[in-house]
């Protein structure tokens, strides 16, 4: 096997075929094991980051939904509390 340099002499290599197969099927396995690892690990972060989102929403709406409530009880206490002051207010001054 012959190749020719950058200043045009040619070079006669002396490593067997077979071992620049191995070499080269090795590179070639190892970087289509680090390609596939890598699309393993995008996808699983991908789906991270879709849980994380759809538990945000879930948390944001209970926090929300949680807040009406409050604040629909907390008027229901005024409501009661104005009651109450009214009608003692209107039972003292019948006497």
């Amino acid at each position: 096997m012959d190749a020719v340099g950058q200043d045009g002499t040619k070079t006669k290599y002396t490593t067997p075929r077979w071992v620049q197969v191995w070499f080269l099927g090795r590179s070639r396995d190892n970087w289509k094991r680090k390609y596939k690892e890598s699309r393993v690990q995008a996808k699983r972060l991908k789906n991270q980051v879709n849980d994380v989102v759809r538990s945000r929403e879930r948390w944001r709406k209970r926090a929300e939904d949680l807040e009406k409530e409050n604040a629909a009880l907390q008027e229901q206490t005024a409501l009661k509390k104005d009651a109450e002051r009214g009608g003692d207010a209107g039972g003292a001054s019948n006497r």
